[in-house]
């Protein structure tokens, strides 16, 4: 998938996107049986406020290291999160807080190790060396910080896969007691959205050498243009129970790779079927 960038390399974009897309479906209709526990779940959220916790992360596919886009990503987060706000308060459910800790934030230590940053549009990119990678608007503790972290890292790739396969039953998300707690307090709910915007773009470069790769390929007889993707992964956290009791991952439109990124990245259907449309 799009966290899992390190393998970019060995395949093209296309096949790349194409496996996102895989895990990204999710239906828009549900059955009597999911339309219950789904109305359930309306209530209980009715019930008490709830947070928003966003992250994003778009890549610059290269030749050598993959950059990742540092302001594109920081503003998508700060917008894909006030479009979820937006969203949950048009559902009269009270947003109580929300939190742009990270870039990248659900990506492991060794894959950010492997990639470059470019810091802004007009920078050349940069060896990383940071990790963390912290959004501009976090001023949080560093303790804080891990804890966030520990949250973000929770959906790992395979996390993600088994929470595709439950078909909206709920998945143990395998958090610690101390950093559910923790969470817990800071957020003054145990109801979370979990957002995450992932996103990959060839390069010229990389467009050119992979298209001429491909011709010679083919004899000449086709020419492949690697394609890019955008995608937005939504998670309704249950901190009580360590569990993830709704998702959905979907591609959407929007301009959030050249700036200005869009400030608000609404789509249709974003809360659905957890809300009927």
């Amino acid at each position: 998938t799009l966290f899992n960038l390190s393998s970019l390399k060995m395949l093209t974009l296309p096949l790349a996107i194409a496996a996102v897309t895989i895990f990204s479906g999710c239906a828009t209709t549900a059955s009597p049986e999911a339309r219950l526990t789904y109305d359930k779940t309306q209530q209980n959220l009715k019930s008490q406020s709830v947070s928003v916790i966003s992250d994003g992360c778009l890549i610059r596919v290269e030749m050598g290291k993959n950059d990742v886009l540092y302001e594109q990503s920081n503003l998508t987060s700060l917008a894909m999160m006030a479009t979820v706000e937006e969203a949950l308060s048009e559902r009269s459910l009270k947003v109580s807080r929300t939190t742009a800790p990270f870039v990248c934030g659900a990506l492991s230590k060794e894959a950010l190790a492997k990639m470059d940053i470019l810091a802004n549009a007009n920078a050349k990119d940069e060896l990383n060396t940071a990790y963390p990678l912290l959004s501009s608007t976090n001023n949080l503790s560093q303790a804080t910080n891990q804890k966030y972290l520990t949250l973000l890292e929770a959906f790992a790739q395979d996390k993600r896969k088994e929470i595709d396969k439950a078909k909206g039953n709920s998945v143990n998300l395998g958090l610690d007691k101390t950093t559910l707690e923790t969470l817990k307090e800071i957020e003054g709910t145990d109801k979370v959205f979990v957002s995450m915007v992932t996103g990959s773009k060839p390069s010229f470069g990389y467009s050119m050498a992979m298209g001429v790769t491909t011709a010679v390929a083919t004899g000449g007889t086709g020419f492949a243009t690697p394609q890019q993707g955008q995608f937005h992964h939504l998670y309704l956290v249950d901190l009580t129970t360590n569990t993830v009791d709704w998702a959905k991952s979907t591609a959407f439109n929007g301009q959030v790779f050249k700036m200005p990124v869009n400030e608000r990245l609404a789509y249709k259907g974003m809360l659905t079927p957890l809300y009927a449309e």
